[in-house]
This record gives structure tokens, C-alpha cells and sequence, in this order.
């Protein structure tokens, strides 16, 4: 039961970071529409996020089916 719990954490961990990287993204976006931030920079920031969103939901699968081993 401890690794569903642990598998539960670190589920929503991963959640809220991935509301993190969106939430940069649309500053990243804002900043443009405002001309703060030259394209490229906007780009390369993206990109950087969108890398963490490829690392994060991998992650959440094997939590994910963690829960799920232990349910069956």
C-alpha cells in the first residue's frame, strides 16, 4: 500500500509541475504579445518547457501504472 501512496504522490507532484510549465509557457506567450521578449527567446523557452513536459509525463506513466499493478 506504501507504493500506491508514494505512486498517488508523486502523480500529483508531477501535476503540479506540469501546470507550472504551462503557466510559463503563457508568460513566455504574454511577454511576446507585450514586446518584452524577442521571438527566439520566446522559442527557445518554449522549447526548453515543452523538453520538461517530455520528461514529466513519462513519469506519470510509470506512476500511473504502478497504481494500477497494485489495484489488480
Amino acid at each position: 500500500m506504501t507504493e500506491n501512496a508514494d505512486a498517488k504522490h508523486n502523480l500529483m507532484l508531477n501535476v503540479k509541475r506540469l501546470e507550472g510549465i504551462l503557466e510559463r509557457i503563457d508568460k513566455y506567450c504574454h511577454d511576446y504579445d507585450q514586446e518584452k521578449m524577442d521571438a527566439s527567446v520566446v522559442v527557445l523557452k518554449i522549447k526548453s518547457a515543452l523538453e520538461n513536459l517530455r520528461e514529466t509525463i513519462p513519469e506519470m506513466s510509470l506512476a500511473a501504472e504502478s497504481i494500477d499493478q497494485e489495484k489488480d
